[in-house]
């Protein structure tokens, strides 16, 4: 799991958050909180695949939070 998070730009720390949140720009991204270290985001399309990835190893849980905030995200989009 650990080459999985580096290679999406993600900490391999606890992440205590995963959420949308709408870029400057009008995007809507997954932002992913950490207790020690700044916010990090990514693109729905990016967090979608890797939530099929960390599916594919059993880490179901952290990909079903990951889910969630894209399916937000999607919902926010279309208000």
């Amino acid at each position: 799991m650990h080459a999985l998070l580096l290679n999406n730009g993600l900490l391999d720390q606890p992440i205590l958050l995963i959420e949308p949140h709408r870029s400057p720009q009008g995007i809507w991204r997954i932002k992913f909180a950490y207790d020690d270290f700044e916010p990090l985001s990514m693109d729905a399309q990016q967090a979608s695949q890797l939530a099929i990835s960390l599916h594919g190893i059993g880490e179901d849980e952290l990909a079903g939070e990951i889910d969630d905030a894209i399916e937000r995200a999607a919902h926010y989009e279309t208000m």
